[in-house]
């Protein structure tokens, strides 16, 4: 989901600082399946408390873990609803998700134990997490509100809907509660962010890499151009198409954390530095005194086919959920996209059927995307008591809620912000 490149072209969550040290470790005996009242087996999911501001009746914020390893960090000063909790006598409560960290429920990630790896499955979590800190500390009575960013965005949304027993509203973050299996629209806010001039040149960088691959001589040029390694032949396609996504990503991610935003104009936009695809190598970092580039989609497919558990690892669950459930494929399946023609929705299905098996399908994503939008209620959700703030500049706001709702559900858009900036902490940059 929308966050910081790794080698795999995952999108992880931001870098924090480790405060997990700072709170005792905590945890839940969890069900594996929920659903299944024949099924007994349970797992241990961990949880961080931090009780200094709290005030007897207080209320309980509970701040939702996502796609990654949790960090303790969302319960301190440093973040908004850390400042709200000193504010309002809150206790403050985050609970890992299902399958990320060290909250593992089966003994490997193979295809067949990723099936409980669902969104109802990690809402359920939440409630009987929920029901059980409030018995062990007699929290009756204490009133919840669910904090979230990004995919964990949507889950405050989604636990507040299908929840309203437990929590009595929730803020929700920078979150895509559309589900869809196409969304060239990601691509299209980074165009619109950077500007028309910029945005055309680095479209141009594209069709440019896109007229090299077609002949031997242009091969060479653009293994020059981008210091790839000498395997690389331009005749594989999915290697093709693995070489366009990872660049076009890391520009996505400096403008949606509003990262050097102005570097990346003024190389791309500074003819002087050479070709738009040379310009374009300059952003990327390109250095040719460094080891070569392997661009090998078939080497990226065999690290997410390894099914284990690697406490820091997220990406080989998180594209399970995508292939799955949630969709939300960056393509560039518009007339004029940034990215040239090379990221079709093909590409991303058959990421899905290599790694996890044929039989997910366009077919299967499709339906499965539809069950969820069906479910939670896409972007109309039957919800109360909610606030959706998303920022301008990012581009997961394409697949969020943008107006209000009902009176008692609010959308905020914050201009010049990035992806779950509102977050963090007040500071005196701050404008609103």
């Amino acid at each position: 989901m929308g966050r910081p490149l790794d080698s795999l072209g995952v999108i992880r969550p931001p870098i924090v600082s480790d405060t997990n040290d700072q709170f005792e470790e905590q945890w839940f005996d969890q069900r594996v399946d929920h659903f299944n009242k024949q099924d007994n087996r349970t797992f241990k999911q961990r949880y961080y408390v931090e009780d200094s501001h709290y005030k007897t009746g207080g209320p309980v914020f509970l701040m939702i873990s996502g796609e990654d390893e949790v960090s303790s960090i969302w319960l301190t000063n440093a973040t908004y609803m850390g400042e709200l909790a000193q504010k309002y006598g809150a206790l403050a409560v985050i609970l890992e998700h299902r399958y990320y960290g060290r909250s593992v429920p089966t003994p490997d990630l193979s295809t067949q134990n990723l099936k409980y790896l669902t969104t109802q499955l990690a809402l359920k979590d939440l409630e009987q997490f929920a029901l059980y800190l409030t018995k062990k500390l007699s929290l009756e009575g204490n009133k919840w509100v669910a904090f979230g960013g990004s995919y964990p965005g949507a889950l405050a949304a989604w636990f507040r809907e299908k929840y309203p027993n437990i929590a009595v509203g929730a803020i929700a973050s920078s979150a895509p509660v559309e589900a869809i299996i196409n969304n060239p629209n990601y691509l299209g806010v980074v165009s619109e962010s950077l500007g028309k001039e910029c945005s055309d040149n680095i479209r141009k960088a594209h069709i440019e890499l896109e007229n090299l691959l077609k002949t031997p001589e242009g091969v060479i040029k653009l293994r020059k151009t981008l210091n790839l390694c000498q395997s690389f032949d331009g005749k594989n396609i999915n290697d093709n198409r693995w070489l366009v996504q990872g660049p076009i990503t890391n520009i996505a991610m400096i403008v949606q954390y509003n990262n050097h935003i102005d570097r990346v104009r003024k190389i791309m936009n500074d003819t002087s530095i050479g070709t738009p695809l040379e310009r374009y190598a300059r952003v990327q970092g390109v250095n040719q005194t460094l080891p070569c580039s392997d661009m090998k989609y078939d080497d990226m497919i065999s690290i997410l086919k390894n099914t284990t558990i690697d406490n820091k690892g997220m990406a080989r669950q998180w594209y399970y959920q995508m292939c799955t459930e949630l969709g939300y494929f960056q393509t560039s399946d518009i007339p004029d996209s940034i990215a040239g023609h090379s990221i079709p929705v093909e590409f991303y299905v058959k990421k899905c059927a290599d790694i996890y098996g044929k039989q997910i399908t366009t077919q299967s994503i499709q339906k499965a995307v539809d069950r969820t939008n069906a479910y939670y209620g896409g972007l109309k959700p039957n919800i109360t008591n909610v606030m959706f703030p998303n920022g301008s500049l990012d581009p997961w706001h394409s697949l969020g809620i943008l107006k209000d709702l009902n009176n008692s559900t609010k959308a905020v858009m914050i201009e010049n912000y990035s992806h779950g900036g509102d977050m963090w902490g007040s500071t005196p940059k701050d404008t609103q």
